[in-house]
């Protein structure tokens, strides 16, 4: 495969790197070092070196790319330019030149154009000639999209509060994707520079030209080397190299961090005292990431940067418009494609990125991996990112501060670690919990071959009890600190403060293994009991989930994805296995808890009344869900003359009632009525 050191680079029609100017005419190899090579810099050549966007194509007019300005320049004073918004508009200003977004293809593989060249480039003193290459003239960007920029900017300076939102998100979230140094030097870097601009109109000028020089940034690749430390790294998207990717983490993690924090947070009423003003700021903040992946879209320069950004906006769409809405999923089709065109779901071992980045990135593939499991399970389809193409390595269960600092500390760190890349002590860090959702997400696409693929050559049974007992041995060789099932009988819960997020674990290995017993039981009619008795420990999980209250973080968003994803298919099979046999009337041949499952049943259905608020994407799913659901528990309790043979195995009215492997199929809007071909929506 070609080699992955060139992907944050532009590179040559042939494959290898693009040389600077100064390099490249005097034929001597360059380090390919950005903004300025080290041979450059070396012979003090800083001013003259330059990356040409098509070094072999000539002009009339000099094509020479513009260095980035010095800090102090970033805001250029200009008076004549400043005295109204219509005018700082026009001139040449807005004259970008940018890398063509033909010269930025990304990672590239082993199919590729260019692999049999680049797999050889020592032997190459020549460039091929750039005759098909897209011209690298300046680029004008579209006044109105500079002027969106400036609005984006203002809008930002106007919300602190999204920085305390993202403060106050940190310190109690586990799972957050983003590492806490960069979203610290992202905000210090955007406020610092915010604070320096009046944005009541004496500064319109300034204003647009820093609009500009991000509009130009982001047109740049990012380009990183092994010798770089977490400060080098974050000053290619923040200060002077400011970037619209930057931006738009803002937007979208304080978004987040928004839809979880209760209404009557101070911060929150401060800004905005009631619910409409809430709606208001919600939607605000979600328009702007829009916004700001928009700008980046026109960029066409795919990087982890980029892959961070767009998934916290895909978390954030979730929660805005709903788990199954087809604006989540096709930012999620986004996000895939930065995730290959930025080689993320490569993991090469000659990486010529520093060791921090390298695991940043493994944090944020595995992130990326197991979102799209749970989105595509959901909604019944496809996985967007697949394993067989993907080199699934997780994250090492590392501290994330000993992670940044490097040194020895990290060397013993590492050394600490067990064979399978996990810590020995009893601390749960972000890359030890995002490591193992990565583990189970990668049995999920398995269990989703299976439930949704075309695969009937396989020995089902034998096929879906080796995932069951491949994803078991994973799960019991998981840190105890890491398993519910072992540190949820601990008889003190303040000894368990991540509780939730472990729970949430369980689930996730529980309702992989209900999907492949499902598939068993629909399409052999073998192995009812053990699809009943997960659905029994997976609703009693449930329960316990909505029973837990955080006073200092808004749940109910999160709750009403774990109740939906998790408990509706188990309550579902349990109440039609219950429906089933008060029909019959006979002895059934699997014997359950009745009165147990009644109860939390109706806990269940409860549940989805309070679960979701009317300004929350899943509110309509839910309330449907409830109406269903009720419906049939009168039916159980109250039971109706019906035909004996509607049912004909455990679990076929749940497939003719609520076809779980897709909820886009849902249609609670209609009644639900019993007839002689089962049940029907």
């Amino acid at each position: 495969m070609a080699d992955t050191s060139a992907q944050s680079a532009a590179l040559r029609r042939n494959g290898t790197l693009q040389s600077c100017e100064p390099c490249r005419k005097s034929k001597l190899r360059c380090d390919h070092g950005r903004p300025v090579c080290g041979r450059c810099k070396s012979k003090n050549m800083i001013k003259a070196c330059f990356y040409h966007p098509a070094p072999m194509t000539k002009r009339t007019v000099s094509s020479r790319a513009s260095p980035i300005p010095a800090t102090g320049r970033l805001i250029s004073q200009s008076s004549s330019t400043a005295s109204s918004p219509g005018s700082a508009i026009d001139g040449a200003r807005l004259r970008a030149t940018v890398e063509s977004p033909s010269t930025l293809p990304g990672y590239l593989g082993s199919t590729s154009f260019s692999a049999v060249l680049a797999e050889h480039p020592s032997g190459l003193l020549f460039e091929l000639p750039a005759s098909n290459v897209a011209s690298g003239s300046p680029r004008f960007v579209d006044p109105i999209r500079v002027q969106s920029g400036v609005d984006i900017l203002k809008l930002l300076s106007e919300l602190p509060i999204c920085d305390s939102l993202i403060r106050k998100f940190y310190t109690r979230s586990l799972c957050v994707v983003i590492p806490v140094a960069m979203i610290e030097a992202i905000v210090q870097s955007v406020r610092g520079i915010l604070g320096s601009l009046d944005f009541t109109g004496a500064m319109d000028g300034q204003i647009q030209d820093l609009t500009h020089q991000i509009f130009q940034n982001t047109s740049r690749s990012l380009t990183v080397n092994s010798a770089m430390n977490v400060e080098d790294y974050c000053a290619l998207f923040t200060g002077r190299n400011l970037r619209w990717e930057a931006i738009g983490i803002i937007f979208a993690t304080s978004g987040i961090a928004l839809m979880s924090t209760p209404d009557t947070d101070p911060d929150v009423v401060q800004v905005a005292p009631d619910g409409q003003a809430r709606d208001r700021l919600r939607t605000q903040i979600v328009d702007a990431s829009t916004a700001c992946l928009g700008f980046c879209d026109q960029a066409a320069s795919a990087s982890e940067l980029l892959g961070l950004c767009q998934y916290n906006d895909v978390m954030l769409r979730t929660q805005q418009f709903g788990d199954s809405s087809y604006q989540a999923w096709r930012r999620l089709g986004d996000l895939s494609a930065t995730v290959y065109a930025a080689g993320v779901h490569q993991d090469g071992q000659n990486d010529d990125r520093p060791f921090f980045l390298r695991q940043w990135r493994r944090i944020f593939f595995a992130s990326a991996f197991y979102a799209d499991k749970c989105i595509a399970t959901f909604v019944g389809r496809p996985p967007l990112l697949n394993y067989r193409y993907c080199t699934l390595t997780p994250p090492l269960d590392l501290n994330e501060d000993i992670l940044i600092a490097g040194g020895d500390n990290l060397t013993r760190a590492i050394s600490e670690l067990d064979i399978n890349g996990w810590g020995s002590r009893s601390n749960i860090y972000r890359a030890g919990v995002i490591r193992l959702r990565f583990l189970l997400a990668a049995f999920r696409e398995e269990a989703l071959e299976i439930a949704l693929g075309t695969y009937d050559h396989w020995d089902l049974a034998q096929k879906s009890n080796q995932i069951i007992e491949k994803a078991r041995a994973t799960w019991e060789a998981a840190p105890t600190h890491l398993r519910f099932d072992v540190q949820g009988n601990d008889s003190d819960p303040e000894a368990f403060s991540a509780s939730f997020t472990v729970l949430n674990m369980y689930l996730d290995y529980l309702y992989s293994i209900f999907l492949l017993q499902r598939a068993l039981v629909k399409r052999t009619n073998t192995g009812q009991e053990a699809l009943l008795e997960t659905s029994r420990r997976v609703l009693s999980l449930i329960i316990t989930v909505t029973a837990d209250r955080d006073p200092v973080m808004d749940m109910s968003r999160h709750y009403s994805w774990i109740v939906l994803y998790y408990g509706l298919p188990s309550a579902s099979v349990l109440t039609l296995e219950l429906l089933h046999q008060t029909q019959d009337g006979g002895p059934s041949t699997i014997v359950l808890p009745r009165a147990e499952l009644i109860r939390n049943l109706s806990v269940f259905v409860s549940c989805l009344s309070w679960i979701s608020r009317p300004s929350h994407g899943n509110y309509q799913t839910c309330k449907e869900v409830e109406k269903k659901l009720s419906h049939i528990l009168d039916q159980i309790l109250d039971p109706q003359p019906i035909q004996q043979d509607i049912f004909n195995d455990a679990t076929s009215g749940l497939y003719n009632f609520l076809d779980w492997y897709n909820p886009g199929n849902w249609d609670f809007n209609s009644e639900y009525l019993p007839s002689t071909d089962g049940f029907v929506l």
